[in-house]
């Protein structure tokens, strides 16, 4: 890559808003093998040799370690002519996966004895067929993707200009991502939907900000918009909006309702909602008829722009409320202070097809109107399909999948020129067709505008669900639908084996949740493959202890753990989602950050890669260091969550971020024991100590509990007592022997009003203490609990919330119904039914002691370094029949256990 150069093209400027530019190469080689293909884009590539796609990048990265792929490209190459081509995206904005910098691609191709890197010699041209002016995804991603065939070969190729961009370029360090066809099952269902105007939103964020590289909440927009509305006779409007404040000729309206006389009326939409993630705000009067040019202006004097590591939830920002202040006034006084904005109509109002979608009216079904290529009935085959309009509506096929996937939209469409095709992906559809839509969290889909003729498209962003809606809108003639599918693409892993046992229900939680951390396995973990597709710090740590179990994957742990040590170029403690660009910190999740650094070590016996980390874990406990109360306690005005119960964490000092702590500390002396770090081990287990006792001290007798926190308006302890501060004091070692006996009760038996665990993340460490306390038979009983509501409704995969939570979920079972932070079965059936625990460090030594818990038979596996450690065990009368096989070197030992009494252990025959 050293000779190759960034570059862009010529048309662009370097930091618009989501940009999408084809390059292409020429070249002649002579030999084809041993080809590789290095490349990187700022934002992201689809790179193609002699029409095969190779693949999609590059992996998430900090801009100061930005990382390139490489590709083996020998089979796509030919003696002669070759070209490669590539399309490249510049997002133009924040993420929660990328902070963006500046437009550009760099690649290049050794073969045949040659360097081709790129240069002024590649071509590049603008794409118009990709719509520049779409909204974001969701505050997590990207721009949504619009493409119109019928601009694809307006084309303007000119020489590629080179960009300078600083920074020195690693090579990507996890394997790349699969590209696996997943086809329909079943024929689809067919409906008729209501025809209906096109909706729009408006990118206030981004009107007053420009160019804006950021995500975070304390992002104002004091903008208006302005019109002349001509009125041909009395009617009643009604412009109310949470969003908008509106004035009509120069007076507010309190209500957002007026009557208005014919003739023209100068009517301003104020933005009413002054901060917040959500970038874009609907903006549902712009189909009105009468409106006249309009004009975007903004109060400079209001502009407000800051981060997010004073967590807002709880704590004012006393700025930021006077800028808000600023701006209501300015409402009232307007026009003064206003400047207006040089904006085209396209940047002002985006259309929203996807609240298109969420907005559908259905009027009846279609089935007449749509026929198997054959002109028989829809069931007689699944695609292809001849669709034909209908004044009634416009018609709407809904594929089944099956199961969760996550990966590219592929489709072949013939149509007629400018029939626009709605692709939109659901995870649910509850029995009586209620679907449950995926707005206002993400626009989970694309737009795709016909040319005349064959369409052949493949999506260039991963989205997940179960069921893909596709609404053919606008056609005039029959189209027909040839072939549609999914090219499935995750991490490339597989499990060592299955989990089998003698109850059926426990099998299907495993296996639904060893798919659910295969879905949320990109070059890193991620919290779920619909919504956010994020790498959280704190989840990644749970996930990777399954990653380990299941199939022996490190390599996605490692780069988790890199990119949070990478945070610390900007955080005083590890980030809590990275790369990103929303700034915050989570305590927990840095906290758990430094437990998962030991954890990985201790499973991979990596200690290069321990000794690359281990100035992170202390930077990042001296980080946690300065955040002390006078009690000696972890206290800071940050996002002090662990999960969404109801626990009293609105406050500096909430207990179980210094229980945390504390596990993290015990991490750090457990890696500087094997760094030979002596000296820092004694100061670490000084501190360590220091902070149990400083946390034992707010253990309450009569309660017999912890306090949640201490309250900011008194210092005094919370009244509020949850079980997190009981399972994290047995989890960390923090609880004496007299604490821990009754903490374990508030686990087993929690009082009244105490509040309990709500999300399967938590539950993680409901787990971990329950094991460490012998509890197994209470372990299991609440897994096959928790899980079961998931396998009576026909989930696929585990969500992000267990039935019946405290949190909002509109409705419907769960928000995310793919969430590998509920994977944990993975984990505890492995170590608890099947018995196997790692005891020495790489996977040297395991013990082996199945827990029988009224099961007849379980068999699996633990993957490690060295291969998998299988048990297979039976019950036979009053035997125990069990086969362990472990790599070779690898020390096993076999140890009885309380299940086993009365049963003789004898080996499997």
């Amino acid at each position: 890559m050293k000779r190759s150069k960034w570059i862009w093209c010529a048309h662009n400027a370097l930091r618009e808003y989501n940009q999408t530019v084809l390059f292409k190469k020429e070249f002649e080689v002579t030999r084809t093998d041993g080809a590789l293909l290095q490349i990187t884009a700022d934002s992201w590539y689809r790179v193609s040799v002699n029409g095969k796609w190779i693949h999609d990048g590059p992996a998430r990265a900090y801009p100061d370690h930005y990382q390139y792929d490489e590709h083996d490209i020998s089979a796509a190459l030919k003696k002669g002519k070759n070209k490669i081509e590539v399309i490249a995206r510049y997002f133009g904005i924040g993420t929660f996966h990328q902070i963006p910098q500046v437009a550009g691609l760099r690649a290049a191709l050794l073969v045949d004895g040659q360097m081709i890197g790129t240069d002024s010699s590649w071509q590049a041209a603008p794409s118009h067929a990709w719509q520049q002016w779409t909204p974001k995804i969701s505050i997590q991603m990207e721009p949504f993707e619009e493409y119109d065939a019928r601009l694809e070969k307006v084309l303007d190729w000119q020489p590629a200009v080179e960009v300078k961009r600083p920074g020195k370029l690693v090579q990507r360090n996890t394997g790349l991502l699969t590209q696996k066809p997943r086809r329909p099952v079943g024929e689809p269902t067919a409906t008729r939907v209501k025809k209906s105007a096109p909706h729009w939103c408006v990118p206030v964020a981004q009107l007053a900000h420009g160019e804006m590289i950021e995500a975070n909440f304390y992002t104002s927009r004091p903008v208006v918009l302005g019109s002349v509305l001509t009125v041909r006779k009395k009617q009643q409007f009604d412009f109310s909006s949470m969003e908008w404040k509106v004035s009509v000729s120069g007076r507010l309206l309190k209500t957002g309702k007026v009557t208005l006389k014919p003739g023209k009326h100068e009517i301003r939409f104020f933005c009413n909602s002054f901060y917040g993630h959500n970038k874009e705000l609907a903006f549902p009067w712009l189909n009105l008829k009468g409106w006249g040019e309009w004009s975007v202006e903004l109060a400079s004097a209001c502009l407000f722009l800051d981060n997010d590591r004073r967590w807002f939830a709880s704590f004012e920002h006393a700025e930021a409320k006077k800028a808000e202040r600023r701006w209501q006034k300015a409402i009232e006084q307007y026009p003064k202070g206003f400047s207006t904005l040089d904006r085209s109509i396209e940047q002002v109002f985006m259309e929203d097809p996807a609240a298109q979608f969420t907005a559908r009216t259905e009027v009846g079904m279609a089935r007449r109107a749509v026929r198997s290529a054959a002109g028989g009935a829809l069931g007689d085959s699944a695609v292809p399909v001849t669709v034909t309009p209908s004044p009634k509506g416009d018609a709407e096929l809904c594929f089944d999948f099956g199961e969760q996937t996550c990966g590219y939209f592929e489709f072949t469409i013939k149509a007629d020129e400018g029939v626009i095709v709605d692709l939109n992906a659901v995870e649910y559809i509850t029995p009586d067709g209620t679907i449950q839509h995926t707005l206002p969290f993400n626009r989970n889909g694309m737009r795709y505008i016909t040319k005349k003729g064959v369409n052949r498209f493949t999506s260039l962003k991963r989205r997940s669900g179960q069921y893909l809606f596709v609404t053919i809108r606008n056609a005039k003639a029959p189209v027909e639908i040839k072939s549609v599918r999914i090219i499935e693409s995750t991490a490339p892993v597989s499990p060592v084996e299955m989990f089998k046992s003698s109850d059926p229900s426990l099998n299907k939680i495993w296996s639904m949740s060893e798919r659910t951390l295969q879905l949320c396995m990109e070059d890193t973990f991620t919290d779920c493959p619909l919504y956010e597709q994020t790498l959280w710090i704190g989840d990644a740590r749970n996930e990777a202890l399954y990653a380990f179990a299941a199939y022996g994957n490190y390599d996605v742990s490692a780069r988790s753990l890199e990119l949070g040590a990478q945070s610390l170029d900007q955080f005083p403690m590890v980030g809590c989602q990275v790369p990103s660009s929303w700034d915050c910190q989570l305590p927990a999740w840095s906290f758990l950050w430094g437990m998962q650094v030991w954890e990985h070590y201790f499973h991979t016996g990596d200690k290069r890669f321990l000794k690359k980390l281990w100035s992170a874990v202390l930077k990042n406990l001296d980080g946690a260091e300065q955040y002390k109360d006078k009690y000696g306690l972890f206290s800071g005005p940050l996002w002090n969550l662990l999960e969404w119960a109801p626990i009293d964490h609105d406050n500096e000092t909430v207990l179980h971020n210094s229980m945390l702590l504390v596990g993290a500390l015990q991490a750090a002396e457990n890696c500087a024991d094997v760094l030979g770090e002596n000296a820092t081990q004694k100061k670490l287990k000084t501190r360590r100590n220091r902070l149990i006792r400083a946390i034992n001290a707010q253990w309450n007798e009569e309660k017999g509990s912890y306090p949640d926190a201490l309250l900011d308006t008194t210092g005094k302890a919370s009244v509020k007592t949850c079980q997190h501060t009981s399972m994290l004091s047995i989890m960390c070692d923090v609880a004496t022997p007299r604490i821990q006996k009754s903490a374990l009760n508030n686990l087993l038996n929690s009082p009244k009003g105490m509040t309990t665990i709500g999300s399967p993340f938590a539950m993680q460490f409901m787990y971990e203490a329950l094991e460490k306390a012998g509890e197994y038979d209470a372990l299991l009983d609440s897994i096959r609990t928790k899980f079961q509501p998931m396998i009576d409704v026909g989930a696929s995969t585990v969500w992000e919330m267990f039935a019946g939570s405290d949190f909002d979920t509109l409705g419907f079972p769960t928000r995310s119904h793919c969430h590998a932070w509920a994977s944990s079965p993975i984990w505890f059936l492995t170590r608890i039914v099947l018995g196997i625990r790692q005891t020495d460090a790489g996977g040297k030594a395991f013990e082996i002691s199945p827990w029988i818990s009224g099961l007849k038979h379980a068999s699996g596996a633990m993957a490690t370094p060295k291969g998998p450690v299988h048990v297979d065990w039976r019950i036979k009368g009053k035997k125990l029949q069990i086969t362990i096989a472990a790599p070779t070197g690898a020390k096993v030992e076999f140890i009885r256990n309380a299940s086993m009494k009365g049963l003789c252990v004898i080996p499997a025959e």
